[in-house]
């Protein structure tokens, strides 16, 4: 079968892998898109994540697959489910002569049944399994890939405890930061103000209830967020940007009891460089907030399009990442077709 590979170098390519068997606990699924992950996969590419991993190595961690095969213990995954994150090997697993960096860019994937796992070995952790959950069928692939970043913000959002008429300040304007918004705005926060480089973003991030938007290159931020505020400065801000400098000149436009929340990915000395103490460390919630996002996409008060900018053939992955690099597009859903 066909995966993306990537050497950490800023290259990634196709090569062919063997097909992955699944386990007694495992299916086998035919993927049928991956998207990217826009900020992480680039660091990815680059080697510059802030902790080590082995290279070469299959790319992806937003994947969608179709099951085809089941393991000899399986209970509860059918043949014909749409199941998230499929992956042709698990992390700290070798497939072939490449190691995982999640392994969702691949034509063929494992998912786990956690439920009969965990039936059997109650109390074990099931790792990279508990993300590989069921869509319903009638949401499009494409689509449904977008559920996995919207359950991460959704619970990023509530764990930080953002509620009725708190000031919220997202640094960035891509995928991450649209959905920071929404759900800072399904939980009643007020202002939200989006700071970010490009007008085009910015214009696009007013749709997910954005207040105000400040382009950081034209206009003094903290000065405007001071403004917004009233001089009190924000009660909290979410980086989504992880541009160091940003990050570090936000700490200014924080109310005295405001907290900032790093979800981009920094390197550990950036935070010695600033008031740890102002630091707000939250945990995402894709699992829990799973029935929440399907039910916001039934009854209509989400659209899963407006958070990826262009579908590809998965041919095309290479050319689609130079797009990503060069701004021509936020957010690519590959597809695998057959």
């Amino acid at each position: 079968m066909k995966a993306a590979i990537t050497d950490g170098k800023g290259n990634v390519w196709i090569d062919e892998v063997p097909i992955p068997e699944p386990e007694p606990y495992q299916c086998l699924c035919r993927t049928l898109a991956c998207a990217t992950c826009t900020g992480t996969d680039i660091k990815i590419m680059y080697g510059k994540l802030p902790w080590k991993e082995n290279y070469p190595a299959i790319l992806g961690h937003e994947s969608i697959g179709r099951v085809i095969k089941k393991g000899e213990k399986v209970r509860y995954v059918k043949e014909g489910m749409m199941i998230l994150r499929p992956t042709a090997v698990y992390p700290g697993g070798k497939l072939g002569n490449y190691y995982s960096i999640w392994g969702g860019f691949s034509e063929y994937g494992l998912v786990m049944d956690t439920r009969a796992f965990l039936e059997d070995h109650p109390g074990e952790d099931t790792g990279y399994g508990k993300f590989q959950m069921e869509v319903p069928s009638d949401i499009e692939p494409a689509d449904a890939i977008m559920l996995i970043t919207l359950k991460e913000t959704a619970g990023y959002v509530m764990d930080m405890g953002i509620t009725l008429n708190d000031s919220v300040v997202v640094l960035g304007a891509g995928p991450v930061a649209m959905s920071m918004v929404l759900f800072s705005k399904l939980r009643g926060a007020f202002p939200v103000i989006a700071v970010a480089r490009r007008d085009g973003p910015l214009e696009n991030i007013k749709k997910f209830g954005a207040n105000y938007i400040i382009n950081n290159t034209k206009e003094d931020m903290v000065k405007k967020v001071l403004e917004i505020t009233e001089g009190k400065g924000a009660k909290y801000i979410i980086d989504t940007a992880g541009d160091e400098e940003l990050f570090q000149n936000a700490f200014r436009m924080l109310a005295e009891d405001g907290r900032i929340s790093p979800y981009a990915v920094f390197p550990e000395d950036a935070f010695k460089k600033v008031d740890g103490t102002k630091i707000l460390q939250a945990k995402t919630g894709e699992v829990p907030a799973h029935n929440y996002l399907l039910d916001l996409v039934r009854l209509g008060k989400v659209s899963l399009k407006d958070f990826y900018s262009h579908k590809m053939p998965f041919s095309e992955i290479a050319k689609g990442f130079e797009m990503i690099k060069n701004k021509e597009a936020f957010k690519i859903v590959f597809e695998m077709g057959g």
